[in-house]
């Protein structure tokens, strides 16, 4: 009798323990993770994938990378071969755009030339005659100068040529000079006046240049005629302005100056 209650109590004590061992098992798979759905095995046909099998509802599937048989670079490829195609030609050069020009300012007009000489021309002149001489007078600060010498020449810096030098100082007028080239008709030619210092027989002043006429023109309102008898003054004041009447320019000509053209008062026809 008491081995069987032994034994009905070791029945009773299993079954307890196998129900208790149920439960925890059931208890452990809900506590377990969410297995990863397996890996699918991919085949090595080109472009060919496999379906994933089929899982719960909850769990997701997972990216599956399509791979074929092209076979990996290797690991030291050989270099590239030398392409024959030419370089692309390079572009055409833009030619700069010019600048713009320089905007004009307010300069200060430039001072005119001084003469390297003494004596300037002040004045120029010459007139219709019957006959044909050079007249004149040398200036020093605004007074006659007398004892120079006025040279008459057929050249710049010539010989005396048709007469001598002239003196000034030899006449009563002071300062005054004068050279004849013809006392008896108007005579053509070129004749090329300056000043010499008589004691260093140098230059001392501009060139005056006279051309005379061969014929004789008489002037009007609207020219100035022929030339025969000049009239030029040397000055160390240079050039002034003849108030008198203005006609077309002369025969008479200077490089040095461009004086106002006037009649000639000394007309002895």
């Amino acid at each position: 009798m008491s081995f069987k209650r032994f034994a009905f109590v070791g029945l009773v004590i299993l079954l307890v323990l196998f129900s208790l061992a149920c439960r925890t098992a059931e208890t452990i798979a809900q506590l377990r993770a969410t297995p990863q759905a397996p890996r699918t095995r991919v085949t090595r046909a080109p472009t060919r994938v496999s379906k994933p099998p089929t899982a719960a509802p909850e769990i997701m599937p997972t990216e599956i990378t399509a791979v074929t048989d092209i076979p990996a670079p290797p690991t030291n490829p050989p270099p590239p071969a030398p392409s024959t195609k030419p370089p692309p030609a390079a572009p055409p050069t833009k030619k700069p755009a010019a600048p713009p020009p320089p905007k004009p300012t307010n300069t200060v007009p430039p001072a005119s030339p001084t003469s390297q000489f003494k004596f300037r021309i002040q004045e120029s002149r010459c007139g219709p005659n019957v006959r044909t001489y050079i007249e004149g007078f040398v200036y020093e600060n605004n007074q006659p100068k007398n004892d120079v010498l006025v040279r008459i020449s057929q050249g710049p810096d010539g010989q005396p040529d048709p007469n001598d030098d002239y003196r000034t100082g030899t006449d009563p007028r002071k300062g005054y000079f004068f050279q004849n080239i013809d006392s008896n008709a108007p005579h053509a030619g070129t004749w090329y006046l300056w000043i010499i210092d008589p004691g260093t027989q140098q230059r001392i002043s501009e060139i005056a240049i006279v051309k005379t006429d061969a014929q004789r023109v008489e002037d009007t309102e609207n020219s100035s005629g022929s030339c025969q008898s000049a009239t030029i003054k040397f000055s160390t004041s240079g050039p002034i302005v003849n108030p008198t009447r203005t006609v077309a320019p002369t025969n008479t000509r200077d490089p040095n100056a461009q004086p106002t053209p006037t009649q000639d008062p000394l007309d002895d026809s």
